[in-house]
């Protein structure tokens, strides 16, 4: 115990004498810490304000995932072809475009603008997740992201309760309003910050290709992921089938916790950050843990514990029973396995440097934003689907979203595998 706790120090001194992990964490810290405001509640606030019904808020979600899929590779793209800072100092540039039209929106035809341009962001986190793994220490990946979810974790803990506390006292529409102005301002302090400090990490190649370079940017991309070992395409296939089940859930699980459960905002906001509270330690402790021994089993008990999520508010009706369930919830996303509360699914300590020892540097911005697409694309209808199944039967919902999440078990079981030592590619090399 003592080292793993010298490891976790040691790591965090580490990682954070890293220019671009300062930089990065910094402004996600800030990202988390506005959008706290209003994310978490937005669905509530096209619900209530904007009278928008379940089926059109599975759309609009639907739009919005479609839109940041046709970004997602391409990016990759550009993150392998320019570098990783220009794509991030634009994705980012973008978030302070997409709450304007979310604030002045007056009924959902006008929200659809600023969600296309929000998802348009997504251009930027291909270079994102592979800038902060050419950042890291290369014999301490798994430790080195676990720092990093900590530091910009922190912010969960406490933003859910207060934004809950908040829109309580200010009621939803002016909470969710004023939470957008404050995100504007903090997106433009984090492009800022992000164009200056931010230092590229992508080692180019020789230019005298430069001139074929486009014709065999497609083909080269295709048969990229084709050699990539079999471990990688299992973890698509997990995120694949969670990224449908998450898209299904996510979006009405504040909605079913007000309307169903009876649960204040406050309430709500309290089990995220008790979620996030047992959470944000652990990413510390499971990164060492990874790189000691398997990333595999690691993601297997956090993949495991995942359908409990949506289906804890089903089950729990008792405030202080749902506390427990959500504290069981917190320690499945601390051990890193990838499985997100905040609707994704790529990220934790453990499922990062799975990927950083599987994909060489000069093609994990074409893969991450492979694997975004794909995912994406096949999980399109979950959030409609979803709309119209919480639309008829909000508590079949939470019931079909768990099982189908749960798909994923067998696939990591059977067809996950922690490389060996000589596999791993060497960092950052073409």
């Amino acid at each position: 115990m003592a080292s793993i706790l010298s490891d976790v120090t040691s790591s965090l001194k580490e990682v954070f004498s890293n220019r671009n992990i300062v930089a990065i964490s910094s402004t996600n810290m800030l990202y988390t810490i506005f959008n706290g405001f209003w994310e978490l509640w937005w669905g509530l606030y096209l619900l209530q304000v904007l009278n928008v019904s379940p089926i059109i808020i599975g759309f609009l979600a639907t739009i919005q995932n479609t839109s940041r899929i046709l970004f997602q590779l391409p990016g990759g793209m550009l993150a392998d072809r320019i570098g990783r800072k220009k794509v991030i100092v634009l994705g980012t540039a973008l978030r302070v475009i997409s709450p304007i039209f979310l604030y002045f929106a007056n009924s959902w035809y006008w929200v659809v603008p600023g969600i296309v341009v929000n998802a348009c962001a997504s251009i930027y986190m291909p270079a994102f997740n592979a800038i902060i793994a050419e950042s890291l220490p290369q014999d301490k990946k798994g430790a080195g992201f676990g720092a990093y979810r900590f530091m910009t974790g922190i912010p969960g803990i406490f933003m859910p309760v207060v934004s809950g506390y908040y829109l309580d006292v200010m009621g939803i529409e002016r909470g969710v309003k004023t939470g957008l102005l404050m995100f504007i301002v903090a997106a433009a302090v984090a492009t800022i910050v992000r164009q200056i400090f931010l230092t590229e990490t992508l080692v180019t190649e020789d230019p005298q290709d430069e001139e074929t370079t486009e014709p065999k940017e497609h083909v080269g991309m295709i048969e990229t992921f084709r050699q990539q070992p079999r471990t990688v395409w299992a973890m698509l296939a997990v995120t694949i089938i969670t990224g449908f089940a998450m898209r299904m859930t996510w979006t009405f699980l504040s909605i079913y916790a007000v309307n169903v459960v009876d649960l204040s905002l406050a309430q709500y906001g309290m089990l995220q950050s008790v979620a996030m509270f047992i959470s944000v330690p652990l990413y510390l402790v499971s990164g060492v843990v990874a790189d000691r021994t398997s990333r595999k089993n690691l993601i297997l008990m956090a993949r495991g514990l995942g359908p409990f999520d949506s289906l804890s508010l089903f089950l729990f009706n008792d405030y202080r029973q749902l506390l427990g369930a959500y504290s069981v919830i917190g320690v499945a996303q601390g051990i890193g396995g990838g499985r997100l509360r905040t609707g994704g699914f790529m990220g934790g300590p453990a499922w990062n440097s799975l990927i950083t020892d599987l994909v060489p540097a000069k093609d994990r911005g074409k893969v991450l934003g492979l694997m975004g697409t794909v995912s994406g694309l096949l999980g399109l209808p979950g959030a409609m689907i979803g709309g119209y199944v919480y639309d008829k039967n909000p508590a079949l919902l939470l019931i079909s979203g768990s099982l189908l999440e749960a798909l994923a078990i067998p696939i990591i079981i059977f067809f996950l595998k922690d490389p060996k030592r000589d596999e791993i590619p060497p960092p950052n090399l073409p």
